[in-house]
C-alpha cells in the first residue's frame, strides 16, 4: 500500500503545481496554446528520457488503442481545467475537479459487478455535498485579488468546465490503468502525449487557433511540462501496484495545494464556510477509496 500512496503523494504534488501555474500561462497565451506548448514539451521530455535510460517502447493493440484514448482524454481534461481555472475562482473549479476518485470508484463496481456498500453509499454521499456545498459557497463569495469580479455567469461556464474536466479526469486514469499493464506506463505516456500532441498541431494546422509565441510564460510552460508529464507517470505507476485506488484518491488531492497556492500568492478569498466544505469533499474522497 505505501508504494501506491508514494505514487500518489508525487502525482499530487505535481500536478497541483502544474495546475497553478496554468492559471497564469493560460491568462497570458489562452488555455488550448498553453496546453499544446505543455503537451509537447513533455511529449519530446517522455522521448528523451526513454532514449537515456534505454526503456523498451512497446506496443500491443490493446495498450496502443487505449493509450490513444488516454492522451484524448488527457486533452479534453487539461484544456476545461485550464480554461476552468483562468476564469476562476480556483476554489471553485478544484474541488469538482478532484472529485474524480468517486467516477472511478462506480466505474470499478459497475465494471466487477459489486454493490456499494453502506460506507461507500455514505462516502459518496459526503463527496457530493462537500462539492455542491463549496461551489453554492463560491457564487455566493465576493472575493479579492483576481477573482473578485467574476460574476454569476462566469462561474457558471467555470462551474460546466470543471465538471467535464472531473469526467475527463476520471477516464484518462481508467484508459491508462488498463494500457499501463500491457505496454508499461512509460510507453503509455509517451504515445499518450504524442496523440494530444498530434490531435493539438492538426488543429492548429486546420485554423482552429492560434499558438502565440510563449515570451515571459515559457519558463513556466517548460515547468509546467515537467510537472505534467511526472504526475501522469506517477498515476499510471500507481495504477500497477496492488492498490490502484489508493494512488487516485492520493493524487486527487492535488486539489489543496493549488488552492493553498491560490490563496498565497493571488490573495483569492476562501471563506471558513466554503474551507469546510473542501475539506469534507476531501475527507469524502479518502473516505470511498479506503471504504472499497
Amino acid at each position: 500500500m505505501l508504494d501506491a500512496l508514494v505514487w500518489g503523494m508525487i502525482a499530487a504534488l505535481s500536478l497541483g503545481t502544474a495546475d497553478f501555474l496554468a492559471r497564469f500561462t493560460s491568462l497570458r497565451v489562452g488555455a488550448v496554446a498553453a496546453f499544446t506548448y505543455v503537451v509537447c514539451f513533455g511529449t519530446l521530455l517522455m522521448a528523451a528520457f526513454m532514449f537515456v535510460t534505454g526503456a523498451e517502447l512497446r506496443f500491443t493493440g490493446f495498450g496502443v488503442l487505449m493509450s490513444c484514448l488516454h492522451g484524448l482524454c488527457v486533452t479534453a481534461m487539461s484544456i476545461m481545467l485550464y480554461a476552468a481555472l483562468a476564469r476562476g475562482p480556483v476554489s471553485l473549479a478544484v474541488p469538482i475537479v478532484a472529485a474524480h476518485p468517486v467516477l472511478i470508484i462506480l466505474y470499478e463496481i459497475a465494471v466487477t459487478g459489486s454493490n456499494l456498500n453502506m460506507q461507500q453509499l455514505l462516502a459518496a454521499a459526503v463527496v457530493t455535498v462537500g462539492v455542491v456545498s463549496a461551489s453554492i459557497f463560491s457564487f455566493h463569495q465576493s472575493g479579492d485579488g483576481v477573482n473578485g469580479g467574476a460574476s454569476a455567469g462566469s462561474r457558471r461556464h467555470t462551474l460546466l468546465l470543471a465538471v467535464g474536466a472531473c469526467i475527463a479526469y476520471a477516464l484518462l486514469i481508467v484508459t491508462g490503468q488498463h494500457a499501463a499493464p500491457e505496454i508499461g506506463q512509460a510507453s503509455v505516456a509517451l504515445i499518450g502525449r504524442a496523440t494530444s500532441a498530434a490531435v493539438l498541431l492538426l488543429a492548429l494546422l486546420a485554423g482552429s487557433f492560434t499558438l502565440p509565441p510563449p515570451g515571459r510564460a515559457m519558463l513556466p510552460l517548460a515547468a509546467q511540462g515537467v510537472l505534467d508529464t511526472l504526475g501522469y507517470v506517477a498515476l499510471l505507476a500507481g495504477g500497477l501496484t496492488l492498490f490502484p485506488g489508493i494512488t487516485a484518491v492520493a493524487g486527487s488531492m492535488f486539489g489543496f495545494l493549488t488552492i493553498v497556492l491560490a490563496r498565497v500568492f493571488i490573495q483569492e478569498r476562501v471563506g471558513l464556510s466554503q474551507w469546510l466544505s473542501i475539506v469534507l469533499a476531501f475527507a469524502g474522497i479518502g473516505w470511498l477509496v479506503w471504504s472499497g
